[in-house]
């Protein structure tokens, strides 16, 4: 069997082997050290040798040219600490992917952690920039050009300030710029009403069509308690049988499911205990048979005969397959949700009473959501509806 040649390696790129195996390093003098780095999770082959090499050319040009930043290359290097404030030279896409790491490590939600990401493929045009080099006019340019809502915005920039926290605390900024800022001084042509979530609630004949087109019962049941609830979709692939109390007819709300994690509720109020209608009870009834031994969760995937994964899941295998059966114009399965709202409103419920079956703190959610179905409130706030008695 012949030997394998060692590959010839370029000036400045040198091999290190060790316990694990091998590393690749490369040599240059910057400011009169000389210094030797790993490129980590670099096989040793010709491609990756060429790399360095390129790499080590990259350095050296910077390096002549005043521009090399060594916390760019080498974020995690000991040698930091020589060349001076170890965080000076980061970036702010470097501090944005630190503080995604932080969440992550703190277990933040999935879909917090995916919001955050979004945000920071948002601020893409930002990324380059030194941190230390952020100002409020940069910013404000920044915000002038985006297109989309102002809401949008300011959950950006809420991210974006988070993030730079970490430069305060690193001392590379002493203020950090975008507390500085107010994103409707710049973007003030969109008014949160434009930005707000379009309430497009289902008219009592298409809920008809919807449940009698579901083709499945686990699909009606689902469906009848969401409209008969207001319960959010994630709430619903969290609800337990043991949450169900049949004698006083009530479901405990309080704990939801993103992404097929299970947590609390999205705020203290979220905890809630809501009053169930003959239908909402009729649907848990009908449901039983499917669920109800297993003493877990009250709504399954029929084809996986497991809890819902996520509201997705129940949008995209049950909620628009329906809809197309029905020839119901399409609206997310958060319609529900406004359907069950709209509904009472226009009975004369009282709005107090409704926001906490809604986990609302108080009726200005309702206010802001609802605002053009409370034109035609008749200002009874005394009133409930009759909720465990006759079909609704």
């Amino acid at each position: 069997m012949g030997s394998t040649e060692s590959p010839k390696l370029p000036r400045g790129v040198t091999i290190r082997k060790h316990s694990n195996g091998e590393t690749i390093n490369i040599t240059f003098t910057y400011k009169g050290v000389k210094c030797r780095e790993p490129l980590s999770n670099l096989d040793v082959n010709n491609k990756n040798i060429k790399y360095a090499e390129r790499t080590l050319g990259e350095i050296h040009n910077k390096i002549e040219r005043g521009t090399f930043n060594y916390a760019e290359y080498f974020p995690r290097s000991a040698r930091l600490k020589i060349f001076g404030n170890a965080a000076s030279g980061k970036t702010i896409k470097m501090y944005l992917d630190e503080y995604i790491d932080i969440c992550e490590t703190r277990n933040l939600s999935p879909s917090t952690i995916g919001g955050y990401k979004k945000c920071r493929s948002a601020l893409s045009s930002l990324h380059i920039l030194p941190a230390s080099e952020l100002t409020p006019a940069t910013l404000k340019q920044w915000i002038q050009s985006q297109k989309t809502t102002l809401k949008t915005i300011r959950n950006q920039l809420s991210f974006l300030r988070s993030s730079l926290d970490e430069a305060v605390t690193d001392g590379v900024l002493q203020i950090n710029p975008v507390s500085l800022v107010t994103a409707s001084r710049y973007q003030s042509n969109k008014s949160d009403a434009e930005s707000s979530y379009i309430v497009d609630p289902l008219s009592p004949t298409e809920v008809s069509a919807l449940l009698t087109s579901t083709g499945n019962k686990q699909w009606e049941n689902l469906f009848r308690f969401a409209i008969q609830t207001g319960l959010r979709s994630s709430e619903l692939c969290a609800l337990r049988w043991r949450d169900i109390d049949f004698v006083e007819k009530t479901a405990h709300v309080q704990s939801a499911s993103v992404s097929g994690v299970t947590k609390g509720t999205k705020t203290k109020a979220g905890t809630r205990k809501v009053e169930l209608t003959e239908e909402a009870m009729i649907a848990l009834n009908d449901q039983k048979p499917f669920s109800f031994m297993k003493d877990g969760c009250v709504f399954e995937d029929p084809k996986t005969n497991k809890p819902w994964a996520s509201a997705d899941a129940i949008r995209k295998k049950a909620w628009v397959p329906t809809l197309r059966k029905a020839g119901i114009r399409y609206r997310n399965p958060y319609q529900t949700r406004h359907t069950f709202a709209t509904r009472l409103i226009s009975r004369g419920v009282n709005l107090f009473w409704l926001a906490a079956q809604m986990g609302h703190k108080g009726p200005e959610m309702l206010f802001r959501h609802y605002g053009r179905y409370l034109k035609e409130y008749d200002g009874n706030t005394e009133r409930k509806p009759k909720l465990v008695s006759g079909r609704n």
